[in-house]
């Protein structure tokens, strides 16, 4: 018997793969005589009936249980017997690029000559050898966010002069990670220099192993929608989202200690670095009071105004090949603009962040913070068309636009060699973000400390260890015009990434701030943050995600523990706390996260913001480590050649 061919109703009469039928389409009642409709009726719904039943029982059984299915190329449930270890190779190296055509080349750092870096694919449970080879002309080295390396060492860490020498020009350094109880997207990068900011970034992406349990279900009941989310999932897309701006970093740094040019502007937001640069909008012409210049930057000391002229790059495309649920992973790796992402005429599933699966949220504003990433789900309803897909930056200091664009497969497609249009909502809406970074009032969205875990994971009970910290700034003593920030009582400058690792130390009792010492394996740390910039500020803590019991703007932490701020009626979630790498702390306000030390090893807090994290912002940890750390350190990680940079001075620049 000859199968029907099945067909996709967004195509418009073509079947799956897009190949025609093999005779032509004619009307009905061309083709049927009518003493044969009954047959074919029959016939019809006889080879329906049984399709139904076999998908029933199909789903019955693979789905309703909810956590178990095939991700990646594995076919069984079965567990794997032994790890499989993937080995990935890619130098660092420089090209000259014209991102986003501004009409001059600029140089970029790139891993085997392209940025974003390769995505590295795993699945859960795999053990993964990074081989990185450096063909700078600075020292560099590979940190890999989110990992907390239980099982190789910290010594894989990748953050010069905090677990790793830098390495030089020609050297090599290889990385094991085991991604045993680690899934999803993550970012690495270079953790010596500021790398990360001029291209030296790439994906990593952890595919969910078959046995861990998935949300899904709280999504929809039904097994048919159930199957065609995992296979959503198992074509996930990525979202690398980058701020852009025409000169490199080192032009920055340079410029703001020459001349005190602040660092709150950028050219673009780009995607998977495509994009087009867009100036200000010309209905915005001021923010908070502050008059805007050409390119959306508020106008203030240390910023006087640039011109801006618009680009027609392309941008990039997400291709939903003709599926009815996409899987998306949005990352900000943008260290400068938190944004508002939405999808016009879609509302969005948010399933999970960078700590792993949450509790199902449906939203129409999507809030990205600066390092955090959100895996997101999209219910592919509308008619075949284009849609912007908009990422609006929150900053105070300057309206900033990116685009993208989620395609439907359609018979229509713009014509090559013209510049891309940035579609408008269908249906005569109107997009949920202004281009200043507000939403529209029938717009939904969601906090950070409303995305509970799934399943539920709860933070320790009590805490043992408390940390207060600061967010504060000092001028410099040694540069007119810099002023240092801190996050321990004292800047931790970025020359220490070429001093020796703090991992090394043959004493870790023998520290001073800004780096913290005395935190044994198994305690429970409650770090509290109080931010005296009227700024907001995204925290990453290396290793492993932290619990958020609670912020607030605007107010002043007055108590010595949480336990005593409990008993006094602050309002402190305990038992169902968000958890994720970074967190925000409110201006001048606080915020409160937890965590147990399972690990050992040096860690570090720093801000996701680069102008506060190049001024000093970091505080490192030396968590669980004891005088027998030294030994288990491989002597591959500590005869690595290096040279000890000894500074002048304590200034941010040595």
């Amino acid at each position: 018997m000859q199968l029907p061919v099945i067909y996709d109703s967004i195509t418009k009469g073509m079947p799956r793969g897009g190949k025609q039928p093999p005779t032509p389409l004619y009307p009905e009642s061309v083709l049927l005589r009518p003493h044969d409709h009954w047959r074919r009726w029959l016939a019809a719904a006889l080879i329906s009936g049984l399709l139904m039943l076999t998908l029933w029982i199909t789903n019955t059984f693979k789905y309703n249980t909810e956590p178990k299915f095939n991700v990646g190329h594995s076919t069984s449930n079965e567990p794997k017997t032994e790890q499989v270890v993937r080995r990935y190779n890619v130098t660092i190296g420089a090209r000259w690029m014209n991102l986003g055509q501004w009409g001059y080349w600029r140089g970029i750092l790139v891993c085997n000559g392209e940025t974003p870096c390769p995505t590295l694919y795993s699945e859960e449970g795999d053990v993964v050898e990074l081989n990185v080879h450096n063909d700078l002309f600075s020292q560099v080295s590979i940190h890999w966010s989110g990992m907390d390396h239980r099982r190789f060492g910290f010594w894989n860490d990748g953050t010069g002069g905090l677990n790793q020498y830098g390495l030089f020009q020609r050297s090599n350094f290889t990385s094991r990670y085991d991604t045993t109880g680690h899934w999803g997207l993550n970012w690495y990068a270079d953790h010596t220099g500021v790398g990360i900011i001029d291209g030296a970034h790439g994906v990593a992406y952890i595919a969910p192993s078959t046995s861990r349990p998935r949300p899904y279900h709280r999504i929809t009941s039904s097994p048919t929608e159930l199957a065609l989310i995992h296979e959503a999932e198992r074509n996930i897309q990525h979202m690398l989202v980058w701020n852009y701006y025409r000169r490199d970093v080192g032009w920055r740094i340079l410029e703001l200690k020459g001349e005190g040019t602040n660092l709150n502007c950028y050219d673009s937001i780009l995607v998977n670095s495509k994009g087009r640069r867009h100036c200000r909008h010309p209905d915005y012409p001021t923010l908070n009071g502050l008059k805007l210049d050409e390119s959306g930057c508020a106008i203030e000391s240390g910023n006087e105004g640039v011109p801006c002229t618009p680009t027609e790059a392309d941008y990039e495309i997400i291709e939903t090949h003709g599926r009815p649920w996409i899987m998306l992973n949005v990352l900000n790796i943008g260290f400068e603009h938190a944004v508002r992402f939405t999808i016009d005429n879609h509302k969005i599933w948010i399933v999970a962040n960078d700590g792993g699966f949450v509790e199902p949220q449906l939203v129409d504003v999507l809030y990205i913070s600066n390092g955090v990433r959100y895996t997101i789900l999209v219910k592919l309803d509308q008619e075949g068309a284009d849609y912007a897909m908009r990422l609006v930056s929150t900053s105070t200091k300057q309206n900033l636009q990116g685009y993208s664009i989620l395609r439907y497969p359609a018979l229509r497609y713009p014509l090559h060699g013209a510049p891309m249009t940035i579609p408008p909502p269908r249906g005569g809406s109107v997009p949920c973000v202004y281009p200043d970074g507000t939403m529209h009032a029938t717009c939904t969205t969601t906090s950070v400390a409303s995305l509970r875990p799934y399943p539920p994971s709860a933070p320790p009970r009590v805490s043992n260890k408390t940390l207060h910290f600061e967010i504060g700034s000092v001028p410099s003593k040694y540069e007119p015009h810099i002023t240092e920030w801190y996050l321990n009582q004292k800047p931790y400058q970025l020359y220490r990434a070429q001093m020796s690792p703090h991992l090394f130390r043959a004493n870790v009792t023998d520290v001073e701030p800004p780096v913290v010492g005395d935190l044994p394996w198994g305690t429970t740390v409650d770090v509290v943050v109080q931010n005296t910039a009227n700024d907001t500020m995204p925290l990453y803590k290396h290793g492993e995600p932290m619990y958020l019991l609670g912020a607030r703007g605007d107010a002043k932490w007055e108590w010595d523990t949480v336990e005593d701020a409990l008993r006094a009626g602050v309002e402190l979630e305990v038992e169902t706390s968000a958890k994720q790498l970074v967190h925000e702390v409110p201006p001048l306000g606080w915020a409160v996260f937890r965590w147990q030390i399972r690990v050992r090893g040096a860690t570090m807090m720093h801000s996701n913001k680069f102008k506060y994290y190049a001024m000093g912002m970091a505080a490192p940890l030396l968590e669980g480590m004891d005088s027998s750390m030294l030994d288990e350190v491989p002597d591959h990680a500590k005869m690595l050649p290096h040279v000890e940079f000894t500074p002048t001075n304590d200034g941010v620049f040595g």
